[in-house]
């Protein structure tokens, strides 16, 4: 859902064909499926199924990149939409593009190029379980039935409070991976 909002007028507009994973995305044109390649311009693409940040996140592999979207950042690390994207999905989307990202460039959504996406994956996936561990602490000491803001205040302590909203949305997401795992 994130980045969709314009979709249909884009396709009014131009008359482009409009694909993407979820039905109410396409405009003119079928939808993309996990493993699909596609050739365009001398380039061959194969789609991946990247779900977590949100549920129909995807990547696109080429010969030499992965062009990440929002799923591996240029800087920072990715927020989960709890309201569409949740963390188990996130966690398996990193593993699959570490096995397919050795050498590969990231090309992300926000932010510079990322030299080997395998291994910023790896790293988000460490991130990941260090903010669950640390989450998991938190609750323990300040309670199991606390709020997803009382765990930021605590989790996230050292980051910029601009970015608490942000930390929120994933503190939800990893609250509920701890109540369905």
């Amino acid at each position: 859902r994130d980045h969709t909002a314009g979709l249909k007028r884009f396709h009014k507009k131009t008359g482009a064909p409009i694909r993407a994973m979820s039905d109410e995305y396409v405009f003119g044109s079928t939808t993309l499926t996990d493993g699909e390649v596609i050739e365009a311009a001398g380039l061959t693409v194969t789609v991946l199924a990247t779900p977590g940040h949100t549920a129909d996140s995807l990547s696109f592999v080429l010969d030499d990149a992965i062009l990440t979207g929002d799923t591996i950042l240029g800087r920072g690390t990715t927020v989960l939409d709890p309201t569409d994207g949740t963390l188990a999905d996130y966690l398996t989307t990193l593993d699959r593009l570490e096995a397919v990202g050795a050498g590969k460039l990231a090309l992300p959504g926000h932010g510079a190029e990322v030299a080997d996406t395998a291994e910023v994956a790896r790293f988000y996936r460490q991130h990941r379980h260090e903010r669950l561990a640390q989450v998991k602490a938190a609750l323990d000491e300040i309670g199991h039935d606390a709020k997803p803001k009382q765990v930021v205040k605590h989790v996230y302590s050292d980051v910029d409070k601009k970015l608490w909203p942000a930390a929120r949305m994933s503190v939800k997401a990893q609250l509920a991976y701890l109540r369905e795992n």
